[in-house]
């Protein structure tokens, strides 16, 4: 009876070409899977902020009549406390001198970003129930396209906590909250005393000026609306 094997030499070079493969097209999936992951839950945050103002809304009148400037420079955790926190499921506060030392927050160009709204030294970080952070609700004077100087407030936002790797566009992104725009992705209005577009523009979020755009070569401040306006997802142009 001649019974057909393979030998154990065949065995091995086919595991050594399914090493390889796997090898070649593991990182591929890793990164399609992360991708998708950040698009998600970063879309499960726009959502539930949105929800939030429309509760606070309910009780506060519409989101255009509100005083962006109540508190000022250095109380925003004032506005916070009057407008948004009662509205959000919050497991953990914590305060500024609890902040980790060892943490740190790069741009999308690599340089250090940690002086973007403060976020390390601002008012209380706040960790929803599903793992986001709150990082900063920074109040700054934007200058309008009448060149007039008008509230905004900054909401920075780590959509998975002190986890790596804290750099915006990956899991670090930048929304902004004024009287003409409501709730809105940096970049949109008049953020961080910059005006920005007037509109959701494409081109702008991913190459716009003062070295925001959510592209290598600037800082990634603008990548929220980048993903938001490619329907939550994360193209293949998408700096990742």
């Amino acid at each position: 009876m001649n019974i057909k094997a393979f030998t154990m030499a065949e065995v091995l070079i086919t595991l050594g070409i399914i090493g390889i493969v796997v090898a070649m097209t593991f990182p591929s999936l890793i990164g399609k899977y992360q991708k998708k992951q950040t698009a998600t839950q970063l879309k499960k945050f726009y959502s539930i902020m949105q929800q939030a103002i429309k509760l606070s809304e309910l009780k506060n009148g519409e989101i255009k009549y509100w005083d962006l400037e109540i508190g000022g420079n250095d109380h925003t955790e004032i506005f916070a406390d009057t407008y948004i926190t009662p509205y959000l499921k919050i497991i953990k506060k914590y305060m500024p001198e609890d902040f980790p030392e060892n943490i740190h927050y790069t741009c999308l160009n690599g340089m250090n970003c940690d002086s973007y709204g403060e976020v390390k030294n601002n008012n209380p970080k706040l960790v929803l129930i599903d793992g986001t952070m709150i990082l900063a609700a920074d109040f700054v004077y934007g200058i309008d396209e009448n060149n007039k100087q008008v509230p905004a407030i900054n909401l920075i936002v780590d959509i998975n906590g002190f986890k790596k790797p804290n750099q915006y566009g990956k899991d670090v992104f930048a929304f902004t909250i004024q009287s003409d725009v409501g709730f809105a992705p940096a970049g949109v209005g008049y953020t961080s005393a910059i005006q920005g577009s007037s509109g959701y523009d494409r081109d702008w979020f991913k190459n716009g000026g003062n070295e925001r755009g959510c592209n290598k070569q600037q800082n990634g401040f603008y990548c929220a609306g980048l993903i938001m306006i490619d329907n939550w997802e994360i193209k293949d142009d998408y700096p990742w």
